[in-house]
C-alpha cells in the first residue's frame, strides 16, 4: 500500500489520542489552568527524532510484524511527525507509536504479557530488595537508590526488548554505597529527606511495570519512617508501552502502602493537559511529588518546588538538562538550564 493511501485509511478511521492532537491543531488542554497545572514541558528536540524512528522499527520487530508492515508503520509515523511539527513532548510523540502498534496488531494492550512478566520477575526478588534496605545503615537512601535503579526496565527506550532478570541482577549486585554521591548535585538525597520531614501528602507518579516493585520498596520504607504521611500512587490512564496501569499497581501490592489512582493520561509521561479533573485536584493539593522515570521528567520538566525527579538518564538530551552522564542515577528537585 502506498503512503498516501495508508495515511488516508489511518486518518479517516482514527479516533485515537494522537489523532485528537493533530485534528484539533494543538495539544488539547481540556481542564484549563490551575494553581500548578498546566505547566510547560520539554518539547521534542531534533535529536529525539532518530530515537523515535528507531523505536518504531524495533517495536514493530519486537511484536513480529512483517518487513512490509514495519516499513509502512515507519512511513505512517514519519507523516504523523511531520503533521505534528514535533511541538509536543517525547511522551506525546510516543502515543503515535502506540496507536500504530495497536492498529497493526489488533491488540488494545500489546505489552500486557510483557508487563505481567516484568512484574512477576521483579516480585521474585522482592525479599532480596527488602533485605538490602533492612541491612543498610541508611535504609531510606538505599531504597531511593534501588527505586531509581529499577527505572532501567523501560520498553519505551529499550524497545527491542529487555532481559529483565539480567537487569534486576545487575541492580542487586551494584555496590549501593557509591550510588548517587551528593557531591555530584544529581542525587539530592538530603533535600529529599528534608522535604519528607515536612510533607503531609506525597504523590508518587509511577512509570513502568516491573519497575514498580522497586517503587514498592521505597514506598514501604517511607511509610515505615513516616506513618502519618498520606500517600497516593498515580498510574497511566490507558495502555501505553509497558507503563504502569492500576491493575499493575494492585498486582505488586502497592495498594498496601498507598492509595492507587489513575492519572487519566494516555501518554508514557504525565502530560497534565491530558489528566483527569479528579487527578488534577489531587495533584494540586499535595505538598510533595516524586516524579518517577524519564518520561515523567520530559512531561513535567518545568521546575515545581514540590517535585523530585527520580530516574536513570537514558538519552543525551535529558542528560544535558540535568548535568549527568548516560545511565546515571538522578534525584533532583529542579533540572538545570540546558547548556
Amino acid at each position: 500500500m502506498c503512503l498516501s493511501r495508508a495515511v488516508s485509511r489511518w486518518w479517516s478511521s482514527s479516533t485515537t489520542p494522537a489523532m485528537g492532537y493533530l485534528q484539533s491543531g494543538r495539544f488539547n488542554c481540556r481542564n484549563g489552568p490551575s494553581l500548578y497545572a498546566i505547566r510547560e514541558r520539554m518539547n521534542t528536540h531534533e535529536t529525539c527524532i532518530p530515537c523515535l524512528l528507531k523505536q518504531v522499527d524495533q517495536t514493530a520487530r519486537l511484536f513480529g510484524l512483517s518487513d512490509a508492515s514495519t516499513t509502512e508503520m515507519n512511513d505512517r509515523f514519519r507523516y504523523l511527525l511531520q503533521e505534528s511539527h514535533t511541538t509536543g513532548s517525547p511522551p506525546e510523540m510516543a502515543v503515535f507509536i502506540q496507536d500504530l502498534l495497536v492498529s497493526y496488531t489488533g491488540n488494545a494492550d500489546p505489552y500486557l504479557e510483557i508487563k505481567h512478566n516484568s512484574n512477576r520477575q521483579a516480585l521474585a526478588v522482592v525479599e532480596d530488595l527488602r533485605a538490602s534496605v533492612e541491612d543498610s545503615s541508611n535504609p531510606l537512601r538505599t531504597a531511593v537508590a534501588l527505586a531509581c535503579a529499577g527505572n532501567i526496565i523501560d520498553y519505551g527506550v529499550f524497545s527491542s526488548g529487555i532481559d529483565v532478570r539480567r537487569e534486576i541482577g545487575a541492580i542487586l549486585g551494584r555496590e549501593l554505597a557509591g550510588i548517587g554521591s551528593e557531591s555530584t548535585g544529581r542525587f539530592q538525597f538530603d533535600e529529599f529527606s528534608a522535604a519528607l520531614d515536612k510533607a503531609e501528602h506525597l504523590l508518587y507518579i509511577g512509570d513502568n511495570a516491573g519497575e514498580i516493585v522497586f517503587d514498592l520498596i521505597l514506598l514501604e520504607t517511607i511509610k515505615e519512617l513516616y506513618p502519618n504521611l498520606t500517600i497516593h500512587f498515580a498510574t497511566r490512564g490507558k495502555p501505553i508501552l509497558n507503563d504502569v496501569l492500576v491493575d499493575d499497581a494492585f498486582m505488586v501490592g502497592i495498594d498496601s502502602v498507598a492509595t492507587v489512582i489513575s492519572s487519566g493520561v494516555p501518554t508514557p509521561g504525565l502530560v497534565l493537559s491530558q489528566a483527569s479533573e479528579e487527578f488534577l485536584s489531587l495533584y494540586n493539593a499535595c505538598d510533595l511529588i516524586v516524579s518517577k522515570g524519564q518520561g515523567n521528567f520530559e512531561s513535567l520538566s518545568t521546575p515545581d518546588p514540590r517535585i523530585f525527579f527520580l530516574f536513570i538518564t537514558k538519552c543525551k538530551v535529558v542528560a544535558n538538562l540535568v548535568g549527568s552522564s548516560l545511565r546515571d542515577l538522578v534525584l533532583v528537585s529542579k533540572p538545570n538550564e540546558p547548556s
